[in-house]
Order: C-alpha cells, then sequence, then structure tokens
C-alpha cells in the first residue's frame, strides 16, 4: 500500500507538469552515493505517522457463515519530499512551483476519479503542503546527510493498510466457567 500510494502520485505528476519526476531516497543523491538520475522531481519518503483516531475495534470479520481474525487497519500519514534536483538552481525552482502549482490545484485524489488509484485498493490520497522553521528544515537535511536543495514537504493523508487472515476460524458455541473455592 505504501509503495503503490506513492506511484500513483509519481504517474499523475509525470502525465500532468514537465518536469521528470522519480521515486528515490534523496540521501543517496545528494551525498553522492547514487548515480546521477534523470528525473527533475525526487520524491522521497521520509517519515510515517499512525493516525489512531480512526481506529475499528472489530476483531473477527464474517463472511459468508465463516468468521476470519482481522486486527483492526492501520490508518498512516506519510510525509513525502519533492526535491528538486540536478537541474540547475534556476530550472530547480520552476520544477519546484510545477509541483507546488499541481497540488494547490488538485490536493485529492479518489479512486472514483482513477482506475490505478481503485485497482491499488487506495480509496482516497489527499496531500497538503507542510510548513517547516529553519530549525525543522536544518534538522531534515541533517538527518538526510546532504546540503540543502530546493524542496517542498507534503504530509499524504490517510492511507490504509486492512489486511485479514485467510483462514477461517470456528466460532465460540459455548463458554464453560469453572468456580474455584477457597480453603
Amino acid at each position: 500500500m505504501l509503495y503503490p500510494a506513492i506511484e500513483n502520485i509519481q504517474r499523475i505528476l509525470n502525465s500532468s507538469i514537465g518536469p521528470a519526476v522519480a521515486i528515490a531516497n534523496v540521501a543517496e543523491y545528494v551525498s553522492g552515493t547514487e548515480e546521477q538520475h534523470d528525473a527533475d522531481i525526487l520524491i522521497s519518503l521520509v517519515n510515517i505517522e499512525e493516525v489512531r483516531l480512526a481506529r475499528e475495534q472489530r476483531y473477527v470479520v464474517k463472511i459468508d457463515d465463516e468468521l476470519y481474525p482481522k486486527n483492526p487497519a492501520v490508518h498512516l500519514d506519510l510525509s513525502l519530499l519533492f526535491t528538486a534536483y540536478g537541474a540547475g538552481y534556476e530550472n530547480n525552482i520552476r520544477n519546484l512551483q510545477e509541483v507546488i502549482a499541481f497540488f494547490q490545484k488538485q490536493p485529492v485524489f479518489r479512486a472514483a476519479d482513477s482506475a490505478e488509484l481503485a485497482a491499488d485498493g487506495i480509496e482516497r490520497l489527499t496531500l497538503e503542503i507542510v510548513t517547516l522553521a529553519f530549525e525543522q528544515l536544518q534538522q531534515l537535511w541533517s538527518m538526510l546527510g546532504g546540503k540543502y536543495q530546493p524542496s517542498v514537504l507534503y504530509k499524504m493523508r490517510m492511507l490504509t493498510i486492512d489486511s485479514m487472515e485467510d483462514r477461517p476460524v470456528a466460532p465460540i458455541k459455548e463458554v464453560e466457567t469453572i468456580l474455584k473455592r477457597k480453603n
């Protein structure tokens, strides 16, 4: 679910804006440990947060007269860093502007509008820009091990990972209690 969500954003951007967009760990590129990339914008996953407000408490699901064990779904927010890379500073800023303008026009993506989202089991993706203070920006780029590149951080809201076991369990039909006496 994580990679298909990011991959769908990459696909949408590549079909909608001019700069080429790739999914890559920007830390490998700014530190020089990776070969040069032909993309103008790199999408990097820099954080995953669990959203606990939306937890459902069902532990079994009934499908056709059979019960299947199921843990509650995990709802996630992903922090995606869009970094303009390798096209020269002025072009990097222009490329980054195109990404920001695109998400300003279209911050929500729905499965009803995209066969690819529906095929990946993603109901909806919402992207919103995250403003970082200078200290937070410095910490982020220090964590990535590189010098600052023109970039913007977006939070992709509520990606749900929900799976259940594929073998049914027997229902509880009787409960027996034993009373112990104290001596």
